[in-house]
């Protein structure tokens, strides 16, 4: 697989925070294993850590490797979907549950990043709130009804007509929603900071450790990786995109048919001195996103809705030129910004589901086994609640959020 790397990703390894990592070799005993280094596999591990249970994480490339460090560093609420087409999918009490908990998920995030921050270790966390955008007037129509859905809930959301967008994008959009709580981060510094809170509450990493067998039976679970085998009372798999790969080794070739890998590409510019926008903003029903950073660079990505054919189940994470040129269109025409150099450009990719839900809960038919993925393209909305809940269930404990997310609701087999 031809890859890429994230300007997060860069500029972690600029910072340089050490996580004390080596590849699996020999034998070793578990009371929880973890596959996946992502958001979702280092803040399970450091919940599962914190109450005393003894973890390893396995790794097949480094943590942050994935989508963790790939995405826009978004921080927002609610699913990919309108909250007037949740609430007509699921009805109106289910749709408030998941907005909640994904509240619920940036309170948890916002906690983690205060203790690094504390620690001395930035996250570039900041809560400017984030502007949802129409590309076009019947677009514009749903999002002001799912306004007014929110607000009636008890949401706080504020409608921003035409004339009061961001000069530059007046002309391109028709107005939009702007959502005060929601917030931006850096993806990769993120989860490295998880890892490191993780290690101190004694779990260990393995990375470059790519498992390539699994058993199960009674006894436990045995993970073989090239060097070593770990043997663990409980298994969780938080590989997201890869969550079929790694569940077809233990029988769960179902997860191919509801999970699909989706390849979600980024650029960066150089810095703009003007303040373009003062948070993310999303348009064209998610499939188009950006954000400016502090020091004026601009991130920007999507636009996957004009190649499908080259997007959908893909694990490339080669940026694709078709995309990219949408990308260039977007800062260099939408935002008459023809003189803005691009300075890096990558991809990642996602893990979409059938029905824009995650899967978060027991594995069917593997006996401790536990598995949190399919966030499409809302892992930073979902992963710490899931990895919260994940936690619980391991730990025996009951959680009423768990029928939301519940893996069995694909599972042709029950």
């Amino acid at each position: 697989m031809v890859g890429s790397t994230s300007l997060w990703q860069l500029e972690l390894n600029e910072a340089g925070k050490a996580i004390s990592s080596n590849p699996l070799q020999g034998t070793c005993e578990t009371e929880v294993a973890v596959i996946g280094a992502g958001i979702t596999g280092t803040a399970t591990a450091l919940w599962l850590a914190r109450a005393g249970i003894n973890v390893r994480v396995l790794e097949a490339r480094g943590i942050a490797a994935g989508a963790s460090g790939r995405n826009g560093g978004f921080i927002a609420y609610g699913t990919t979907a309108s909250y007037s087409n949740v609430i007509q999918r699921y009805g109106r009490e289910q749709a408030r549950r998941l907005w909640a908990f994904t509240i619920g998920n940036h309170e948890l995030l916002k906690s983690l990043i205060d203790e690094l921050e504390q620690s001395g270790w930035s996250c570039s966390y900041r809560r400017n709130g984030s502007m949802k955008l129409a590309l076009s007037e019947p677009e514009l129509e749903q999002v002001i009804q799912s306004t007014s859905l929110l607000i009636e809930d008890g949401w706080e959301v504020q409608i921003v007509p035409r004339n009061d967008l961001p000069v530059r994008l007046q002309k391109a959009y028709f107005g939009g929603v702007y959502y005060p709580a929601n917030g931006e981060f850096h993806p990769a510094k993120f989860v490295t900071g998880l890892a490191s809170l993780a290690q101190q509450a004694g779990v260990v990493f393995h990375d470059e450790s790519q498992v390539v067998g699994i058993s199960a039976n009674e006894d436990g679970i045995l993970l073989q990786t090239p060097g070593g085998t770990v043997h663990a009372r409980t298994l969780i798999l938080a590989t997201n995109a890869w969550l079929p790969e790694i569940g077809g080794l233990l029988g769960a070739d179902w997860l191919s048919s509801c999970i699909f890998p989706t390849r979600g590409q980024v650029i960066a510019t150089e810095p703009v001195s003007e303040q373009l926008f003062p948070y993310p903003c999303s348009a064209d029903e998610g499939y188009q996103y950006w954000r400016q950073l502090p020091d004026g660079r601009l991130v920007v990505g999507g636009w996957r809705n004009r190649s499908f054919d080259t997007e959908l189940q893909t694990y490339d994470e080669t940026p694709n030129e078709a995309i990219q040129q949408h990308l260039d269109a977007f800062v260099h025409e939408t935002l008459k910004l023809p003189h803005v150099n691009i300075t890096n450009r990558w991809a990642g990719i996602m893990g979409f589901t059938a029905d824009n839900l995650p899967l978060i809960g027991h594995l069917p038919g593997v006996p401790n086994c536990f598995i949190a993925g399919g966030y499409t393209g809302h892992g930073n909305a979902f992963a710490i609640h899931a990895a919260k809940l994940v936690s619980e269930l391991v730990q025996g404990k009951m959680n009423p959020d768990v029928v939301l997310f519940d893996p069995a609701r694909f599972d042709s087999g029950l």
